[in-house]
């Protein structure tokens, strides 16, 4: 009898073994890259050795690559349709380089954000901290509208002295405002990147100003004073799409010619844009609406443009301009010429769906993708499940232990 208990048990075990084992479904591994909110700040980004390359397709115009290798002096530029994201010139499309004050298109995104959601309006008025003023308003290396601590500014006012002064004061402002410090700001728009699909990304502050130009206790936890905030051209002209496409208001801002700021105060002025692209300045052109310049010793003159031509909204990226050897004056707008001049001549270019594109999957899309990923890994583990069980009464292992059992009796 103990013998037979025995034999029961071990063969019952035995069972148990390769029921699990026959059962048990084969998994599908999701390849799905998995994003974090923030990027890690110890990655060096001279340890990347290889970036993507905006592969032009075979029938891409080689008369368009030769005319940019001999007129373009930017280190890195892209072009953009914006209906399509397809790039119609490039260089160096994906590399990230710094960006200077570019950088504030983000901070204005939030701004504008804000208003949406009832936080903030144009006419809320915002006091300017010390702090600012000690550091950024009257600093003579650095772009400021020279806001003075405990004056309120309207909203509206610190967005035009953000996009038409490059105000690093009036950044930090509006900002903190909204944040309550620098670092915060800063993590807020890390997470806004990563939630555009954006990952091969550096920031530091919500201006563009190096780490080096600020105080120690406004730095992100582990960077240094050599940090600046850095992006793709490709990766710009997408920020760019998202804030122009999102709150198109920023364009009633940025194709002023002037503006006047604090209108019947004491501290009233009137600003100049700095954009020589916009129609009647020195490089106007006709549909030019913006948008934002940069200058910093790593980054060189850069430039982001939003305009019309051939009834197409382009987005044109120069970045990286530094003076030629030759002593010949160079701007970032006569590189935006350059680049949309040769286009010109291929008003269908938008149409070659074999041209890369600089859309990312988002941070949803991603989420979405995995879900439904997982959901199908679910009903084909149920369904395997479901199978075994409707046949468990009739197959060789059962069969098997039904003879053994028959046996002992």
């Amino acid at each position: 009898m103990i013998f037979k208990k025995s034999i029961y048990k071990h063969l019952f075990s035995i069972f148990l073994v390769l029921l699990i084992s026959l059962s048990t479904p084969f998994k599908v591994l999701a390849q799905v890259e998995d994003i974090t909110k923030t990027p890690s700040l110890e990655r060096d980004a001279e340890d990347i050795e290889e970036y993507p390359e905006a592969e032009l397709p075979d029938n891409y115009p080689q008369e368009l690559i030769d005319w940019y290798a001999a007129n373009m002096d930017a280190r890195s530029y892209v072009v953009v349709d914006v209906e399509t994201n397809r790039i119609l010139a490039e260089e160096q499309a994906f590399v990230p380089y710094p960006i200077a004050s570019m950088s504030k298109i983000l901070a204005v995104y939030l701004i504008y954000q804000a208003i949406e959601e009832g936080t903030i309006s144009m006419d809320t008025m915002v006091e300017v901290p010390q702090a600012i003023e000690d550091y950024l308003s009257f600093n003579p290396e650095l772009s400021a509208v020279g806001l003075y601590a405990g004056v309120e500014y309207s909203v509206e006012d610190l967005i035009h002295g953000i996009m038409m002064l490059s105000g690093n004061d009036a950044t930090s402002t509006m900002m903190w405002k909204l944040f309550g410090d620098e670092q915060t700001a800063v993590q807020k728009i890390r997470e806004v990147l990563t939630d555009w699909g954006i990952t091969d990304f550096e920031f530091y502050t919500t201006s563009g100003v190096p780490n080096m130009y600020v105080p120690e206790e406004w730095w992100m936890p582990g960077s240094t004073e050599n940090d600046e905030n850095k992006l793709s051209a490709a990766d710009v002209a997408l920020v760019a799409q998202y804030i122009v496409e999102e709150y198109p208001e920023i364009l009633d801002v940025t194709s002023k010619i002037d503006y006047v700021f604090m209108e019947g105060t004491d501290y009233e002025s009137v600003f100049t844009t700095s954009n020589l692209l916009l129609p009647g300045l020195t490089y106007g052109r006709p549909g030019t609406t913006g948008l934002k310049s940069g200058l910093t010793d790593g980054a060189g003159r850069t430039f982001v443009a939003t305009v019309n031509e051939n009834d197409r909204d382009l987005i044109a990226v120069s970045m990286g301009l530094f003076n030629r050897a030759d002593g010949l004056e160079v701007t970032s707008y006569w590189e935006i010429e350059i680049l949309l001049d040769g286009l010109l001549e291929y008003p269908d270019m938008y149409q070659n769906e074999a041209l890369p594109t600089n859309k990312h999957k988002t941070r949803a899309e991603r989420e979405a993708e995995e879900a439904s990923i997982k959901a199908e890994e679910e009903a084909n583990q149920s369904s395997d499940e479901t199978v075994e069980l409707e046949n468990r009464r009739d197959n060789p292992i059962t069969n098997f232990m039904r003879d053994i059992f028959k046996f002992f009796q």
